[in-house]
């Protein structure tokens, strides 16, 4: 196996050194698709933040988003091109990742991805919010694509309507049959950031956001441990380790 992890980059960048951090033993080449431009047109160059000292196989390729444009679009190329270029340099298998995303047991997932013979994985995951000693209590209903068989035609996004389990539509990939489900856990850090607004104001789901009291309950010094969080599917947050040491 020849293993790609693919990033796409724009905001919350503190975080892409760390994520990598907990890929690098298990990960064959590191793909970075950013862009200084966001799908909505605001510019923030994310280069003087990315540090990738110390790792030996990376590629850094600049994205320009087309705008107008949906930002679903948008992202759906950056991962297409991620994909081309995990096929130009000989990679057999692939991940999505986005920055703030953290993997407690990749070696442990990875091990059973091999053994299974499957063609593609999926992790259940936590999602944290505000620090990243908060956490919602219970996973999140959907998945996030992990290790998937890259082949000459493999994609992601597009119209692809068959895939076994309820992801990210722009990390839905052209493998219907022999997808594992892991057990592991992604942690994601979503809602921590240096700077929360640049993400909601950038996000493909900026729209979601607008109709909810995210960002209002992100600012709440009266939300924290023990709260319910009404537009977070009226989960419970609750305090846990900060495992990964991230400092913000």
């Amino acid at each position: 196996m020849k293993l790609a992890a693919i990033y796409n980059v724009f905001d919350g960048v503190e975080l892409l050194r760390g994520s990598m951090n907990t890929l690098r033993y298990q990960v064959d080449l590191f793909i970075i698709v950013w862009q200084d431009v966001s799908n909505y047109n605001e510019f923030f160059n994310p280069m003087p933040f990315i540090d990738v000292s110390g790792y030996k196989e990376v590629i850094l390729h600049k994205y320009n988003p087309v705008i107008p444009g949906s930002g679903s679009s948008n992202e759906r190329n950056k991962r297409n091109i991620g994909l081309e270029l995990a096929k130009s340099h000989g990679c057999t298998h692939f991940m999505h990742v986005d920055v703030d995303e953290y993997y407690e047991d990749i070696w442990k997932a990875k091990a059973s991805f091999e053994k299974s013979g499957a063609k593609g994985s999926v992790c259940k995951l936590y999602t944290y919010f505000k620090t990243p000693t908060l956490r919602f209590e219970t996973p999140d209903e959907y998945y996030v694509p992990f290790i998937h068989a890259l082949n000459p035609d493999t994609i992601a996004g597009y119209s692809i309507t068959n895939y076994p389990f309820w992801v990210d539509p722009t990390r839905r990939v052209n493998e219907e049959n022999v997808v594992l489900l892991e057990d592991v856990f992604m942690h994601h850090y979503s809602w921590v950031r240096k700077d929360i607004s640049l993400k909601v104001r950038n996000s493909s789901a900026r729209a979601n956001f607008e109709k909810t009291t995210l960002l209002k309950d992100y600012y709440s010094e009266s939300i924290g441990e023990g709260s319910i969080v009404k537009d977070y599917h009226e989960k419970k947050l609750i305090t846990v380790d900060n495992i990964f040491n991230i400092q913000i």
